[in-house]
C-alpha cells in the first residue's frame, strides 16, 4: 500500500462576514487558537503553507499534507475556529505544479 501522503487545499470562509473586521471576543479567540493550530500543524510538518486575503471577500487558505482525503478532513475539523463555528471550510485535493524557491 502506498503510504505517500498527498496534498489538499482547504478555503476558509468566515462565517460571519464583518468577522475579520470587527471579531467579537469569542472569534477573536477562535481565531487566535485557529493561528496556534496552524503553528503547530507547520512545526509537524502537515502544513505547507497558509494565509488568507487582505480584502473582502475574506477568504484563507491552506496547503497541507495528509494520507487521505478523510484525513485531510480529520486536520481540518480539529481547527478550533471550525468546532467553535467561525469559519466554514471545504478541502479539496491539490497539487502544487510551480513553487517559487528563495
Amino acid at each position: 500500500m502506498d503510504t505517500q501522503k498527498q496534498q489538499f487545499i482547504c478555503f476558509l470562509e468566515p462565517m460571519r462576514a464583518g468577522m475579520p473586521d470587527d471579531p467579537t471576543p469569542e472569534e477573536a479567540q477562535a481565531a487566535s487558537d485557529h493561528f496556534e493550530y496552524y503553528h503547530q500543524l507547520h512545526k509537524q510538518g502537515t502544513l505547507i503553507l497558509a494565509g488568507r486575503t487582505q480584502e473582502s471577500p475574506h477568504v484563507g487558505i491552506m496547503i497541507f499534507e495528509a494520507e487521505s482525503k478523510t484525513a485531510a478532513e480529520s486536520v481540518v475539523n480539529q481547527d478550533p475556529a471550525i468546532i467553535a463555528g467561525v469559519f466554514r471550510a471545504t478541502v479539496q485535493a491539490y497539487r502544487i505544479a510551480l513553487f517559487r524557491s528563495e
